[in-house]
C-alpha cells in the first residue's frame, strides 16, 4: 500500500481509533517498509511527550492556583472592606454634616452673654451667660478669652469684674473696650466665676471663648 496512504492512517492507528482491518493494514506495512516503521515511533514517541507533560505541568502548577486562590481570596476581601469603609466613611460624614453645629461647638465652645444697662448709676451688674449663672470654662478648647462683640451698639466700651462663688474679687476693673477681648489666663478650667459689668446705658454682647 501507498506510504501516503499509511502516514495518514497513524495517527488514528496510535490513538486506536481506527477499524480491526485498518489496524491490520497498517500493521503488515510497517513490517515491510522502514520508513513508516520509523514514522510510526517518532509519532507514539511525541504522543508519549504530549501525555507526561499534563501531568508534570499538574504539578508544578499547584503551587500557583494555591497562590492564585489566596490571592482571589484577598482581592475580594480588599473589596468588601473598601465597601464597607466607603459606606462607613459616608455614614459618618454624613452624620456630622447633619451634626455640624455640634462639632463646631465642641471644638469651638462660645458662652454669650446679652447685657441690657437702662441706667447711668455705674453700678456693677451681674453677667449672665445664656442659662448660666456662672461663667466656666469647662473644656479644654475654651481659649479662656472674654469679647466685648463689635456688634454692641454704639461701640461702647464695658468695664468687667470677677470674682470666684463665695464673692471674693479675683479680678478687678478690666477695660474692654469695643471690639476687643482679654486673656483670663489666670481663671481655672473647670471652676464657677461670677462675672460682673460696669458700662453706660446701652445693649452689649459679651462672648467667653
Amino acid at each position: 500500500m501507498n506510504c501516503n496512504i499509511i502516514k495518514d492512517l497513524l495517527p488514528s492507528y496510535i490513538d486506536e481509533v481506527c477499524s480491526e482491518e485498518t489496524v491490520e493494514m497498517v500493521e503488515e506495512h510497517i513490517q515491510y517498509c522502514e520508513e513508516c516503521k520509523q514514522t510510526l515511533k517518532r509519532m507514539q514517541q511525541q504522543t508519549d511527550y504530549v501525555q507526561t507533560i499534563p501531568e508534570e505541568v499538574k504539578k508544578a502548577v499547584t503551587p500557583f492556583k494555591k497562590i492564585n486562590k489566596k490571592r482571589r481570596i484577598q482581592v475580594i476581601t480588599a473589596i468588601i472592606m473598601t465597601f464597607l469603609m466607603t459606606f462607613f466613611i459616608s455614614t459618618v460624614s454624613y452624620l456630622v454634616y447633619q451634626e455640624v453645629g455640634v462639632v463646631h461647638e465642641f471644638f469651638t465652645p462660645m458662652l454669650r452673654a446679652d447685657v441690657h444697662i437702662t441706667n447711668d448709676t455705674e453700678e456693677w451688674e451681674r453677667i449672665y451667660f445664656g442659662d448660666n449663672e456662672y461663667l466656666e470654662f469647662d473644656s479644654i478648647f475654651f481659649k479662656k478669652e472674654i469679647v466685648n462683640s463689635a456688634s454692641s451698639e454704639h461701640e461702647l466700651d464695658i468695664v468687667l469684674r470677677i470674682k470666684d462663688v463665695n464673692n471674693n474679687v479675683l479680678i478687678d476693673e478690666i477695660l474692654i473696650p469695643s471690639g476687643t477681648k482679654i486673656n483670663l489666663d489666670e481663671l481655672k478650667r473647670y471652676e464657677k466665676y461670677i462675672v460682673e459689668i460696669k458700662a453706660p446705658q446701652g445693649r452689649f454682647f459679651i462672648n467667653a471663648v
